[in-house]
């Protein structure tokens, strides 16, 4: 546990602030904690509403109580969180049910917090809200829809899940009710210390607080709590170290003289019992003066539909007690009934296992004391001339043994554990996954769905890493289908274009109809490629397009394929850096024509674009783009100069052109786009940078645009045109509207073992016609043939 985590209640009645919270609880993990708790550290934070009287020591005995549960329940976190939530569930309804002749009830908002490590799972019951602040960022979590009104109005609960990372100078904050002073801050609050945000909330309002705020340091695992009024901590820090959990039934009794507080309605505290509401004001609902009798029944009521002078019915162990066949009105969604998990052990098979060690270590001892008795014995039946070769053969059999036995202990110690230890640990991140499935599929805000669905998929990854299932497998399946559709993610099947690895970095790529052409980085040469009868492609080892072989030409750097109508017949067009043009074609030689230089001259060509019959040269480090009017892919005129009095910085490393309109690629990421104009050039128009849109919700303040590596752009040809962008590093293609640039998709492969593509960088795309895309990483080709 290298965290260490500090916990400073807000909690203020009626403008005074109170020295002590007992609705707040820390606990480290007991010694006697149930399997799966044994790393889990608890935050409890219960709040109180209604018009019942509680003291103080029964506000801590509820906390506690639940506590407590939580430690005596096994396997997956949330399973341990909403046993114990229920366990205060089933407490409060049956004391409303007692008290409900007399009008008074009490509800309760829960939230608990596990923290194990660096991760932090907790639950909120009521309408509560939690806030994390990191280094840089920020959450909200409050879904009253999920996590329902409180516990203790009916016997099913609502339950809201949530997970987040911490990390050191992290902080977290638990609130009842919010004070409308605080929701402006908090929406974009970036606290810089701990101190100046406690403080900052206390003085953001007069109003009556009930909060928590949690600070997580490095160090060895403790955990703080701060002691005193809100005035006393901006001078004086008090810290208490929290003790060890323990059972319900080995609590201490706490004194109920903490705290001396007014109480509305209800009988008058005697000073022995220390009654306590939580922020009258705020919370309770204090029945009329000089009533006595029941309450007239109300809408607001949240227990208007329980009997009123009733006792709660005992029933025998055998009858178990009826569940309600429809949700009470006060329930808005029905619980999503979960999969079905996995057959655990069942109990004969872990009293045999437990028989079987039983077993090895009486083996043990017995071989042990055998030994010893045959050591002696042996020499007294065999003649005594000669008892040290009797005495070697006994050490030697005693050797055996002793080597013996611990194998077979430790053979059967592992498995042992590969049959029950590994299933245990994959039962609880499975049913976790369970659990946040279940959360994500009642969720509505988009951010948070995301959310919970990565949190399914984390879960089912460390499920697998001990066992993969079909459950699993299904799992994993429906959680990417509904993260990627959050996202506009649309994953494509790609397979490998050659049987073999090339061996070659492909830094350009161009595709045809059938055919694909490969720019080799190192050696400049164009290679092709065409389909085989095995549904992959063939290298065309008689097609010859090399710089300098017959020719002139240095080493290429861009290619382009061309229409079937150009007078040389060529198939695909490679350019060097100085205007050197090469045409070449299958089954013959390549042939040659150089570009006419600019005024200027050439400062070193970097790419190539052909649209409408013209070609586009792009000279980023002159910035400066010329353009040659061709006739039948023949460029014999002197170019002009595509922009006017705006020009592109020298950063550009790709480009594409669509009618009169340039877009430009910057190292950076960043796109700018030119318009050509054809009454007056000088009114030529760049716009830099090119905003681009993302439509998505789900992405919140991620920008899936900043992340990127994008080192390519091309065009995708009609009947859905579109500009496609490569984002190298991520093995992804992001798809945009042209004009608009909004984000339509993104192109992904699929995971797991259908994936054929290995990690590391594409370093070259390109997209036929017909809408195949095809990818270049690690030296070999991946196509897919269902883009859309």
């Amino acid at each position: 546990m290298p965290l260490d985590i500090h916990l400073s209640p807000l909690f203020r009645i009626q403008g005074a602030d109170q020295n002590d919270m007992p609705g707040m609880l820390a606990l480290h993990p007991p010694k006697t904690a149930a399997r799966g708790r044994e790393q889990d550290r608890l935050l409890v934070y219960l709040a109180l509403t209604g018009n019942a009287v509680i003291t103080a020591s029964e506000y801590r005995k509820f906390a506690e109580d639940t506590a407590s549960v939580f430690y005596q329940t096994p396997r997956a976190v949330t399973s341990a969180l909403r046993t114990a939530a229920d366990s205060l569930n089933k407490t409060l309804l049956d004391r409303n049910m007692n008290t409900s002749s007399r009008g008074q009830y009490t509800l309760a908002w829960l939230a608990l917090a596990a923290v194990r490590e660096s991760q932090c799972i907790f639950s909120l019951c009521g309408p509560m809200h939690a806030y994390w602040f990191g280094v840089q960022e920020s959450r909200h979590f409050f879904e009253p829809s999920i996590s329902g009104k409180g516990l203790g109005s009916s016997q099913s609960i609502h339950i809201h899940y949530a997970q987040t990372d911490l990390a050191a100078n992290h902080m977290l904050l638990f609130c009842g009710r919010l004070p409308s002073a605080w929701v402006t801050p908090l929406a974009d609050a970036q606290p810089t210390s701990y101190d100046a945000m406690r403080r900052r909330l206390a003085s953001l309002t007069s109003e009556d607080l009930n909060a928590v705020l949690v600070h997580t340091t490095e160090g060895t695992g403790t955990i703080n709590i701060l002691r005193g009024t809100l005035a006393q901590k901006t001078e004086t820090q008090v810290v208490e170290a929290i003790p060890q959990a323990q059972p319900v039934d080995d609590l201490p009794a706490p004194p109920s003289s903490d705290l001396d507080l007014p109480a509305t309605g209800g009988p008058e505290p005697t000073p022995e019992t220390g009654a306590h509401l939580v922020q009258p004001s705020a919370y309770s609902i204090p029945p009329q003066p000089g009533h006595t009798g029941p309450l007239p029944k109300s809408s607001d009521d949240p227990l208007a539909h329980l009997p009123h002078k009733t006792q709660p019915r005992e029933f025998p162990v055998s009858i178990p007690r009826a569940k309600p066949k429809t949700n009470p009105p006060d329930e808005p969604l029905p619980e999503i009934k979960p999969a079905p998990a996995l057959r655990e052990a069942s109990p004969q098979a872990r009293q045999t296992a437990k028989a079987i060690v039983n077993l090895m270590q009486r083996i043990r001892t017995g071989s042990a004391s055998l030994g010893e008795r045959l050591r002696g014995f042996l020499p007294r039946l065999l003649p005594s001339e000669n008892p040290e070769a009797v005495s070697v053969s006994a050490s030697a059999t005693m050797g055996f043994i002793a080597v013996l036995i611990p194998l077979i202990v430790v053979t059967l110690a592992v498995v042992v554990y590969l049959r029950y230890g590994r299933n245990e640990q994959y039962d609880a991140y499975y049913n976790e996954a369970l659990e946040m499935r279940q959360q994500a599929l009642m969720l509505t805000d988009p951010v948070e769905q995301r959310k919970a669905w990565e949190n399914v998929l984390a879960n089912v990854a460390r499920a697998e890493q001990h066992r993969q299932t079909e459950d699993t497998a299904n799992l994993k399946k429906e959680a990417e289908s509904n993260h990627d559709q959050l996202l506009g993610i649309y994953r494509l099947q790609f397979n490998p274009a050659f049987g073999n690895r090339l061996g070659i970095n492909v830094s350009r790529m161009a595709a045809s109809e059938n055919d694909i052409y490969l720019l080799n980085a190192e050696n400049g040469e164009i290679l092709r490629a065409f389909p085989s009868g095995s549904g992959g492609f063939q290298l065309d080892t008689t097609f010859s397009c090399k710089p300098g072989v017959n020719n002139n030409a240095g080493a290429f750097v861009d290619i382009a394929t061309l229409p079937i109508t150009n007078i040389y017949g060529a198939t695909v067009l490679g350019i060097d850096a100085v205007g050197n043009l090469v045409y070449c074609k299958p089954g013959s030689s390549p042939q040659v024509g150089l570009l006419t230089a600019p005024d200027t001259n050439w400062a070193r060509i970097t790419g190539i674009a052909l649209d409408g019959g013209n070609l586009y040269v792009l000279d980023a480090t002159s910035r400066a783009a010329w353009v040659y009017t061709g006739k039948e892919a023949a460029f014999t005129d002197r170019p002009y100069f595509f922009f006017g009095q705006q020009t592109p910085t020298q950063d550009v490393i790709d480009f594409l052109v669509s009618g009169d309109e340039m877009y430009l690629l910057h190292a950076d990421g960043r796109l700018s786009s030119c318009v050509y104009s054809r009454i007056d050039t000088n009114q030529s128009k760049c716009t830099d940078p090119l905003n681009r849109r993302n439509p998505f919700p789900a992405y919140g303040d991620l920008d899936p645009f900043l992340a990127a590596n994008f080192t390519q752009m091309l065009f995708a040809a009609p009947p859905d045109p579109s500009i496609l962008l490569l984002d190298s590093d991520g093995q992804r293609v992001m798809r945009f509207a042209p004009r608009s640039m909004e984000l339509q998709n993104q192109f992904l492969p699929t995971t797991g073992s259908s994936n054929p593509i290995p990690l590391g960088p594409v370093t070259a795309t390109a997209v036929s016609p017909d809408h195949v895309l095809y990818v270049a990483v690690n030296g070999q080709v991946y196509f897919a043939i269902n883009m859309p």
